[in-house]
């Protein structure tokens, strides 16, 4: 099993600007596909340098554990495009051409907010089974932003809900702006917010977590590399950050033990 090296869309060719998403620096943009994506801009400001890279390099770890991210991939934005584009042309943020990631826009979609104070049940859930594995993953990556924003709840036909993840842009110590440099700090960890709270209460018991977290140890390291090595060169990551990075998602490995430890005490509160 290998990771194959992220193949950049020409093909996949945007068409219509549709609207801004909340936050300002996400769009909703239709492709010559037919379909709607949420796009991303790389670098489009400087205190999110690592924003899109983030996105790209937590989608490409969570569809090896299947875990539920949205269908992604990179596409070129030109800039005859952008110039066409008033809300693209703003000289609030800094949209350039290049290569952009671009996940599928889903429609009618309600965020953790929304159900917050009446959430669905564990039989509404259809992939109840996934969410042991996003507390994990999130911990595993240091996710700082898993909010009652970044999680949707898409209604299905048949009835219930499909639970996605989304917004990884504040991953790894160093958040937006991580380097070699942060990624050798200590990492903070939030697996009390409300979101993982909910989980807790979905949880059939402990070993739902530890059973993820196996699947985390007993990835192949090559492959967390292979990750890490397809980031876009044109996204700007050296070598020495990519290395870094690596030996970082290695150490998280060996924690895993120790935060599901922290897990377990802090469940027993509630």
């Amino acid at each position: 099993m290998t990771v194959e090296n992220e193949s950049k869309n020409h093909t996949k060719v945007p068409v219509q600007y549709i609207q801004t998403l909340r936050g300002g620096t996400a769009h909703v943009i239709l492709f010559n596909d037919g379909k709607k994506y949420v796009v991303k801009w790389n670098a489009t400001k400087k205190d999110r340098g690592r924003e899109v890279v983030n996105e790209y390099i937590i989608g490409k770890l969570a569809t090896l554990f299947s875990l539920p991210v949205i269908p992604f991939e990179i596409v070129y934005i030109s800039k005859e495009f952008i110039e066409n584009t008033p809300e693209l042309k703003s000289n609030k943020n800094n949209y350039l051409s290049g290569y952009q990631y671009a996940c599928i826009y889903i429609e009618n979609t309600l965020v953790f907010e929304d159900v917050r104070q009446d959430p669905p049940s564990k039989s509404e859930i259809k992939n109840r089974d996934m969410l042991a594995g996003i507390t994990v993953f999130d911990q595993w990556v240091n996710n700082s932003d898993r909010g009652t924003m970044n999680v949707l709840f898409e209604p299905l036909v048949e009835g219930g809900y499909y639970v996605h993840m989304i917004d990884h842009g504040r991953c790894f110590p160093g958040r937006y702006q991580w380097s070699a440099q942060t990624l050798s700090q200590m990492p903070e960890y939030n697996f009390h917010w409300p979101f993982y709270k909910w989980v807790y209460s979905n949880l059939h018991d402990d070993n739902e977590l530890s059973s993820f977290a196996k699947k985390i140890v007993n990835m192949p390291n090559n492959l967390i590399y292979e990750v890490i090595q397809s980031i876009p060169q044109e996204w700007d990551v050296n070598t020495e950050d990519r290395e870094s990075l690596y030996i970082f998602l290695l150490k998280q490995k060996d924690e895993l033990p120790n935060i599901l430890e922290k897990i377990a005490i802090y469940r027993n509160t509630l």
